[in-house]
């Protein structure tokens, strides 16, 4: 999945609004590695992939997780967890 999908997943799951900026360069490096809005979900916090087996989760709502997880699907599935936990409302 590339990181687009997954951003676009991530904002399905949540409920949230997401703008993706794709990157600017081919090669990513210490200074060009992210675009600003990239991984930011307003209201609910950051879901931040590094690459495809390191994606940072830290988000206020619907409910409060910070979590670190190894790979896509790991952090797909725990945001649907939390989704559930929250229950229709919060989303």
């Amino acid at each position: 999945m590339d990181r687009k999908a997954f951003y676009e997943e991530c904002s399905r799951i949540l409920g949230a609004s997401h703008a993706y900026e794709a990157p600017r360069y081919r090669e990513i490096n210490r200074w060009n590695n992210r675009r600003p809005g990239n991984g930011r979900f307003p209201g609910y916090g950051l879901i931040r992939a590094f690459g495809p087996h390191h994606i940072q989760i830290a988000l206020r709502q619907p409910v409060e997780l910070n979590l670190l997880c190894h790979s896509e699907g790991e952090a797909l599935a725990a945001l649907e967890r939390t989704a559930r936990q929250a229950g229709p409302e919060a989303t």
